[in-house]
């Protein structure tokens, strides 16, 4: 046999895999929760002045808006706790956060969730409204 598989620790292998793993879900997904949060505070932000002028996508908005916050928010605790308990997050080696690439990312995200959201709010939903107010058997034409 070889030296290397003479020292071999499972133990050790197992203690730096959990390490990484730690370090990585608590500092680098933080990161990107932590921008998912300022980008749905952005959204928020956008749909309350959509609703102030009783704009018509102010609901999509606000949907996307909580809901991305509300991931973000589950996403993070674990970092967050960390961060709380001992004033630092984990190291991660060679890492170096880019902001823009995050809000790069988180807007992509959006912009299709707001495309889907969108759809349904102001074509699917308000043809089922359509629908249910409309009796039977006359044809309800669209705006």
């Amino acid at each position: 046999m070889e030296k290397a598989y003479d020292h071999f620790s499972l133990k050790d292998t197992m203690h730096s895999v959990l390490d990484a793993a730690y370090s990585v879900f608590c500092h680098i997904i933080f990161d990107w929760a932590a921008h998912g949060l300022a980008v749905a505070i952005v959204l928020i932000i956008v749909s309350l002045v959509l609703a102030s002028r009783k704009h018509r996508l102010a609901k999509p908005f606000m949907a996307i808006g909580r809901r991305l916050a509300i991931f973000s928010a589950i996403v993070a605790a674990p970092g967050l706790y960390v961060l709380l308990t001992s004033g630092k997050l984990p190291p991660v080696g060679v890492y170096n956060v880019n902001s823009i690439g995050f809000f790069c990312f988180w807007s992509l995200i959006c912009a299709h969730a707001l495309g889907e959201e969108s759809n349904y709010q102001l074509v699917v939903k308000a043809e089922q409204n359509n629908e249910q107010l409309s009796p039977m058997g006359e044809p309800v034409e669209a705006e």
